[in-house]
């Protein structure tokens, strides 16, 4: 005869929970049950219906075996609460009473079954086994429950993070128009990112510390403790957290018009608890910039504006606190390129790639200067300056762990006017000139790393091997032989390496003609320039842009 529920005994056991009034009914059940072919463990025995609730819940159980009739607390109300308190413990009923009231609401009760006294062997033992395959098909159920809810709040992170990536990056016009029609009402947004917003007001706080410079030390500690802090200062209000990097994290804010003045208060309130960390943890920088109260959801863009605005006003105020953006609304307004030029952000990445430091010293110099000119304008600008500034670095320097991009947070973090963060960034980029400069030294030496030099910022003239031996000072012969030594690769062929290589960003990023293309890389004559590309590349110009542009 073939063992029934085969491969139960390898399954996790069940708990089980009898309870009754009547001693002997327990022992009964107990020596007639055939509990280990089942995988069931008694894990307690009751004789009332409070202390089998306190075991219930004590236990958490698969399987309660109950009496209807008990002292205190009877089986169908123990039942009642269990259901209530939403632990999901299956019910096998026993009673002496044949009356039908009892079963119809057992039934009711989503009960497994019901036994009568006196309890008999083959009855309880099929009971059992139902029991056991109930309890597996709750666990099955409740294993995809759990995952589809882990898939659901994976889903609901990620619409989360697409609803602060489009948000923060406004500025590209296919997340632009996508923002400003979800933007339009409450409903909208919630629906397409699965916030929780409400009508009413808006407002946020732009967190801004050095917690960064003490992540090695105590970071998991540190990020909860402000976490939880902030949770409790905002808890009672619709709230998001979106970290940025170093520089800290945006908090939004979504509250009733009649709780503006307790929202202010949890501000102030918040700035003080977290700054109190520093007899913890070390010297905290901490700054709240707070944007204007905003009473539209639409208005979240410029809120967000606003807060990051404020929290760049210590360059102005020179000290660290809780900035209000009515505080720096009125100062004066400039264009960002007033103080940058593209000129030279072009000419400092430039000076950045190609290494060399008595340009990029000239650059600054200038750059600080403006930097003073305009050290009291709209703090907006200069956060605007800063970030046009690390963007490029970002986009255009290959930066190994990313450990420049972090110098130039850390300049931001510890600058306390707008002159001395120009200071700052300058001597994070001569540093990381020096350093490239000492590593381009040791791997190639300097003739051939003046000639890369040249070629690089000259490739689209008129470029002849004397030219280039002339910039390294040395001879030509010996130019030749350091290319094949050093570089791997002759002169002429890493010449046109270099000019292919600059064609390729202009297909995939200009809508520039191919003929205007091959003047620019130093070809005039755009059929020997496609000629030329198609041997070297294995396809013709207008077919790489193609797939890439």
């Amino acid at each position: 005869m073939a063992e029934p529920l085969k491969g139960w005994r390898d399954m996790l056991l069940k708990k089980a929970i009898i309870a009754d009034d009547e001693p002997k009914i327990i022992d009964l059940i107990r020596l007639l049950g055939n509990w280990e072919k089942y995988g069931i463990e008694i894990v307690d025995e009751c004789h009332d219906g409070i202390s089998a609730l306190e075991s219930i819940r004590r236990h958490r159980p698969d399987l309660v075996l109950s009496d209807i009739k008990m002292p205190d607390l009877d089986g169908l109300e123990l039942i009642r609460i269990t259901r209530e308190e939403q632990i999901e413990s299956h019910f096998i009923l026993i009673s002496g009473y044949r009356h039908f009231e009892y079963a119809r609401s057992a039934v009711a009760l989503n009960v497994i079954d019901y036994l009568l006294k006196p309890i008999d062997e083959e009855q309880l033992n099929k009971t059992l086994e139902k029991a056991c395959r109930e309890i597996e098909r709750s666990r099955e159920n409740r294993e995809n429950r759990q995952e589809l809810e882990a898939i659901r709040a994976k889903q609901n992170r990620e619409k989360m993070t697409h609803f602060w990536e489009d948000f923060i990056f406004w500025n590209y016009p296919e997340r632009k128009e996508r923002m400003q029609e979800n933007l339009r009402s409450v409903e909208l947004c919630n629906k397409e990112y699965h916030t929780g917003f409400s009508e009413g007001c808006f407002m946020m706080v732009f967190m801004c510390s050095n917690i960064a410079s003490l992540l090695t030390r105590h970071y998991s500690l540190l990020e909860e403790e402000m976490e939880r802090r902030i949770d409790r200062y905002f808890g009672e209000y619709a709230l998001y957290y979106y970290h940025v990097s170093y520089l800290g994290c945006i908090v939004t804010l979504n509250f009733a018009p009649e709780h503006k003045k307790q929202v202010r208060e949890s501000v102030s309130a918040l700035y003080y608890s977290v700054r109190d960390l520093s007899e913890i943890y070390g010297e905290m920088y901490l700054n709240l910039g707070v944007s204007s109260i905003k009473e539209h959801i639409c208005d979240l863009k410029e809120a967000y504006f606003e807060a990051q605005s404020a929290e760049w006003g210590r360059l102005i105020t020179m000290q660290n606190g809780v900035l209000d953006y009515s505080q720096i609304a009125g100062l004066k307004r400039v264009e960002d390129t007033e103080i940058l030029s593209s000129e030279d952000l072009a000419e400092m990445i430039n000076c950045l790639k190609y290494l060399r430091r008595e340009e990029l010293g000239y650059v600054f110099r200038n750059f600080s200067e403006r930097c003073g000119l305009y050290g009291n304008c709209y703090p907006g600008i200069m956060a605007d300056v800063y970030f046009r500034i690390t963007d490029a670095v970002g986009e255009n320097i290959e930066d190994e762990n990313g450990q420049l991009r972090e110098k130039l947070n850390y300049c931001y973090l510890e600058a306390r006017t707008f002159p001395q963060l120009a200071k700052k960034i300058y001597r994070a980029l001569d540093a990381y000139v020096e350093g490239e400069r000492k590593k381009s030294k040791e791997k190639l030496g300097k003739p051939i790393m003046e000639a890369v030099y040249y070629i690089r910022k000259n490739y689209a003239q008129p470029i002849s091997q004397s030219d280039v031996a002339k910039a390294g000072n040395v001879s030509v012969t010996y130019l030749s032989r350091l290319f094949k030594e050093e570089m791997g690769i002759g002169f002429n062929d890493f010449l046109t390496q270099v000019r292919l290589e600059e064609s390729e960003k202009l297909l995939s990023e200009t809508a520039l003609s191919i003929k205007e293309i091959a003047g620019a890389v130093g070809y005039p004559d755009e059929k020997y320039y496609s000629k030329l590309y198609k041997k070297m590349k294995g396809i013709k110009p207008s077919e790489y842009r193609k797939i890439y542009g």
